[in-house]
């Protein structure tokens, strides 16, 4: 798998992930303004279920992490526009 560090910035929604699949779950996503989606996790938080990504959702972030394949693996974080409720 290839890995790397980078800055994203994006839309945190949630939406329906591997669909079709046995592992098709709700997963909070970062899109990217260029349409690209990365299924967010924070460092150390729960693959699953993770209350402070779910804080998340509707606001817009630039964050710092890893990205491998199709998931973002944030270390730190700061909201670029309120979360819409």
């Amino acid at each position: 798998m290839n890995s790397s560090q980078q800055r994203l910035t994006g839309a945190v929604i949630r939406r329906a992930v591997a669909k079709g699949s046995k592992s098709e779950h709700e997963a909070v996503v970062l899109r990217t303004p260029e349409g690209d989606e990365y299924v967010l996790r924070r460092r150390g938080g729960n693959a699953f279920r993770d209350p402070e990504l779910d804080n998340l959702v509707g606001s817009s972030i630039s964050a710092d992490g890893l990205v491998a394949g199709q998931t973002f693996i944030m270390h730190s974080w700061t909201p670029q526009t309120p979360r819409k409720n």
